[in-house]
């Protein structure tokens, strides 16, 4: 939990470096606050029936459930895109090179939609053949390779030591080093050398 509130409290820092594990409990965090406020808002429906829920939120609000129900989205959205830049520059990839390589795919892909719509509707002989459905049949499949590279991205191991974007994420993490329980006679959790290198067969002095 602690991690998805740094995302919100860094919701407009796209500077820095943000671990794997930083981004995927915000995934996670914002995916269950999403399903919830679903379910809420589904069950708001419910009660009061769908037809009137408009009505409703107009009379005792003052707004329309256009701008009530997308209000969870957009406080999440700001976050997500600050996490994945500050992911992706701890992979060292900029976050503009990250970007044109997603819209390249993009792009090259609804080239490749587009072209093989025409070439099934000039084999087909078919003048009246509905475009909108076959590069929709077409490009969405082929969405799933920009989102590859962007999840390679995302688990992609950062690189380490210090990089360009900042020092390491893992090394002196606080939230990491806050968990840590210290000994109870005060010591450092970590064995000293001496300790390490100290042989217990050798006889007493």
């Amino acid at each position: 939990m602690k991690y998805f509130l740094k995302c919100l409290c860094n919701f407009a820092n796209f500077k820095g470096r943000a671990r794997r594990k930083e981004f995927w409990y915000f995934v996670l965090y914002s995916g269950i606050i999403i399903a919830l406020w679903n379910v809420a808002w589904i069950g708001f429906a419910n009660s009061i029936s769908p037809q009137t829920v408009n009505q409703y939120l107009q009379e005792h609000i003052g707004v329309d459930a256009l701008f009530v129900y997308p209000i969870i989205y957009v406080l999440l959205v700001f976050p997500f895109v600050m996490v994945v830049s500050r992911r992706v520059n701890d992979t060292g990839i900029p976050f503009h090179v990250f970007m044109k390589r997603i819209w390249c795919i993009i792009g090259m892909l609804a080239i490749i939609a587009v072209l093989t719509a025409k070439a099934v509707a000039f084999f087909r002989n078919d003048n009246d053949i509905d475009f909108e459905v076959l590069i929709g049949r077409y490009a969405i499949p082929l969405l799933i390779v920009p989102l590859c590279y962007f999840f390679y991205c995302m688990v992609k191991k950062g690189t380490p030591g210090d990089n360009p974007y900042g020092p390491d994420p893992r090394i002196n993490d606080p939230i990491e080093n806050a968990r840590k329980i210290p000994r109870m006679d005060g010591g450092d959790s970590e064995p000293h050398s001496s300790d390490k290198d100290s042989d217990p067969f050798a006889p007493k002095r």
